[in-house]
């Protein structure tokens, strides 16, 4: 009897030991909201969204909408939403989750370009990155979530203005694929920030990978300098398909993230990416 006392208190006890760790399971839940301009109301396409430091992110549609998995471990951690052109915002997790109607207004803003002084000489062109050309390795993006970036690192000495950014593509299944060019400077080497006032696509179809595919930069008079970071960015779904770049492993580093506010982190060997460009100083 007593054994039999014992082995139902065992029994409860572990019932109770299971339900009180009940609310401390992760649950997850898909949320749907919109990204809109505080002066015109109208949806803002292409909006990057993302908990700050994690790789939970994605990137709105053309009219604003995003849906996002969110666990409720992330609570109490900051869900930015960013465009170049608007103030960032950032809401706590559980607040986003908490609101009725998830309509998330952002602020235009205009940018004060520094002042450059150039000193004339004849201009010296110089080209950063890597050129691959060789077929016997290829790389590409580690996933297909948007907000996702691939991309090459470098240290400009001196002033550079961008002429132009580079590909060296090996396979591409698409018709024709578009990424979001991003341009990273940083005084540490840990805190990039992006320096593009106004949003670059890169756009190309599968007919023109037999050559160097070029995208002219000169109109947008980008002036880096300083440890920079160059990125492409998987900012809508291209559906089924692969696209591979050239790739040399022992030539340098290929930077990656799986969201737009996750860590970045180095691969062995750089893809088939440069920029060519005119020192200025």
């Amino acid at each position: 009897m007593i054994k039999h006392y014992v082995s139902n208190l065992k029994i409860r006890l572990g019932l109770l030991f299971l339900v009180s760790f009940i609310p401390g399971l992760i649950f997850s839940q898909s949320q749907k909201g919109k990204v809109l301009s505080s002066e015109t109301n109208s949806g803002i396409g292409f909006v990057n969204v993302g908990i700050i430091d994690t790789n939970v992110g994605t990137v709105s549609d053309e009219t604003g909408n995003f849906t996002l998995t969110l666990d409720n471990i992330y609570d109490d951690d900051s869900l930015r939403f960013s465009m170049i052109g608007y103030e960032s915002k950032s809401l706590l997790v559980g607040q986003f989750k908490g609101d009725s109607i998830k309509n998330v207004y952002l602020k235009p803003v205009l940018y004060n370009l520094p002042e450059v002084k150039v000193i004339y000489r004849k201009p010296r062109e110089i080209t950063l990155g890597t050129e691959v050309v060789a077929n016997v390795l290829r790389s590409g993006f580690a996933n297909n979530n948007l907000g996702s970036e691939l991309g090459i690192k470098f240290r400009v000495k001196g002033l550079v203005k961008l002429k132009n950014i580079n590909l060296n593509v090996a396979i591409c299944t698409y018709d024709s694929v578009t990424y979001r060019l991003n341009i990273y400077q940083s005084d540490n080497q840990i805190d990039y920030k992006n320096i593009l006032t106004i949003p670059i696509y890169i756009s190309f179809s599968k007919d023109k990978i037999n050559n160097v595919i070029t995208f002219d930069l000169s109109k947008y008079s980008i002036i880096i300098g300083g440890n920079v970071l160059v990125a492409l960015e998987l900012y809508k779904d291209l559906g089924e398909g692969r696209l591979l770049f050239h790739t040399e492993y022992f030539t340098g580093t290929t930077y990656h993230r799986k969201a737009i506010e996750g860590k970045w982190t180095e691969a062995a060997g750089v893809i088939g990416m440069y920029l060519q460009g005119q020192l200025i100083r």
